[in-house]
């Protein structure tokens, strides 16, 4: 399922994605907090458009925890260069941090945004029932799909949903996978 909440005019954005998967809470967790990872759900098994290229930070995400990241822009040549902080932790839970992002055009415009993104896991079924929160807090010199009406409406509607979806669900699937691996001892 998917939720996008959006005023047009205004410079707030939230989407929500949501889902299950057969993990146990633990298992997902471990995922999202294992910062080695995101290369991987968020990176080389996303879009090559809109993907994770670079991460700097290593172990496992706590509160005050920073990494720093570099991201593709879908049909631009831009790229996001992230610092995030880890504002939430708490295991099988939830784990929220906060990304200040700068984009700099070939021509020198620069894009300052600040995303917030929050996993919330909850337990159901014997598995798990992820949420994930995208909230746009603020934005600086937005490009130009962010700020005409129409393309605006596609991109906060559309685009972004479409694109966040693939992560989202590549996230779970690691979980399931590392929960169906057999233990070695």
């Amino acid at each position: 399922m998917t939720q996008v909440t959006w005023t047009a005019g205004t410079p707030g954005y939230e989407m929500t994605l949501e889902s299950r998967c057969s993990a146990p809470p633990e298992d997902v967790y471990e995922v999202l907090a294992d910062l080695s990872t995101h290369l991987e759900w968020g990176g080389r098994q996303q879009r090559r458009s809109f993907r994770l290229t670079a991460l700097r930070g290593a172990g496992r995400a706590q509160i005050g925890t920073e990494f720093v990241s570099t991201g593709t822009i879908p049909m631009s040549r831009s790229r996001w260069e992230d610092h995030s902080v880890v504002v939430r932790a708490e295991p099988a839970a939830v784990l929220e941090f906060h990304t200040d992002g700068v984009a700099t055009s070939p021509s020198g415009r620069t894009t300052r945004a600040r995303w917030e993104h929050r996993y919330q896991i909850d337990p159901e079924d014997g598995g798990s029932h992820l949420v994930y929160r995208l909230q746009l807090a603020d934005i600086t010199n937005a490009p130009w799909r962010m700020r005409l009406p129409l393309a605006r409406a596609l991109t906060h509607r559309v685009m972004i949903p479409f694109l966040c979806r693939r992560g989202f669900t590549n996230l779970l699937r690691e979980a399931e996978r590392r929960t169906a691996a057999p233990v070695r001892g």
